[in-house]
C-alpha cells in the first residue's frame, strides 16, 4: 500500500475513534504551472484521523518544500510550506460529492488527492522571489535585478501620448518627452 493510503477499517462506525498519522514520502508528478515539488523531495504529514458519524475527519498539518518560478523575472526559487489540514472523507460516495469532501474506498483513505488540493491552493497566483524584484525589461528581456539595460527609464505610458503630442505642437514642434 502506498504511504498516502491509510486503512480506516478500525475507524468505521466507531464514535470518537482516532488514529495518528505521522509519515513522509514523495508526492510524485506534482507539477503545476506556478509551482512544483521535485520527485525526490519528501512531504511530511502529521494528521489525526477521527471517526465522525458518516465520515473520517483528517485534521493536522502538511509541510515540505515547494519550487516556484518568480512571476516577474522567471528565476526559480524554493519556499517551505506548512499548511493546516481539516478535511472529511465520506463512506458514501454521494455524500462525498455533495459535501465537497473525499471518498473512502474499500475502507481506505487516499490522502494524495487531498494533499495535492491543499498544496495547489496554497501556491500564490503571482509568486515573487523577493518583494523588491524588478522583473524583466519589456523592451529587451534583460533581468533588471542583475543589470540596468537603460530601456526601463525610457518607457512612455501610451495613455499620455495625446497630451504629449499636444504639448509638443504648442511648444513649437520640439520633440521633447514630458517627464512624469
Amino acid at each position: 500500500m502506498h504511504w498516502l493510503q491509510i486503512d480506516v477499517t478500525n475507524l468505521d462506525g466507531l464514535s470518537d475513534g482516532s488514529r495518528e498519522i505521522r509519515s513522509s514520502g514523495p508526492v510524485e508528478g506534482f507539477r503545476s504551472g506556478l509551482g512544483w515539488i521535485d520527485d525526490g523531495d519528501s512531504v511530511h504529514i502529521d494528521l489525526v484521523l477521527r471517526s465522525v458519524s458518516d465520515s473520517v475527519e483528517a485534521v493536522g498539518e502538511v509541510r515540505g518544500k515547494l519550487h516556484l518560478s518568480c512571476s516577474r523575472c522567471l528565476v526559480e526559487y524554493q519556499e517551505g510550506f506548512r499548511l493546516d489540514v481539516d478535511e472529511k472523507f465520506y463512506f458514501d460516495p454521494t455524500a462525498a460529492e455533495l459535501k465537497e469532501g473525499y471518498e473512502v474506498r474499500d475502507q481506505v483513505v487516499n490522502l494524495e488527492p487531498m494533499l495535492r488540493d491543499v498544496i495547489v491552493l496554497s501556491i500564490p497566483m503571482r509568486p515573487v522571489h523577493t518583494d523588491d524584484c524588478k522583473g524583466l525589461c519589456p523592451e529587451c528581456g534583460a533581468d533588471l535585478n542583475a543589470s540596468d539595460c537603460k530601456h526601463a527609464k525610457q518607457q512612455i505610458d501610451i495613455r499620455w501620448a495625446p497630451l504629449q503630442s499636444l504639448m509638443a505642437s504648442q511648444s513649437g514642434g520640439d520633440d521633447e518627452e514630458v517627464e512624469k
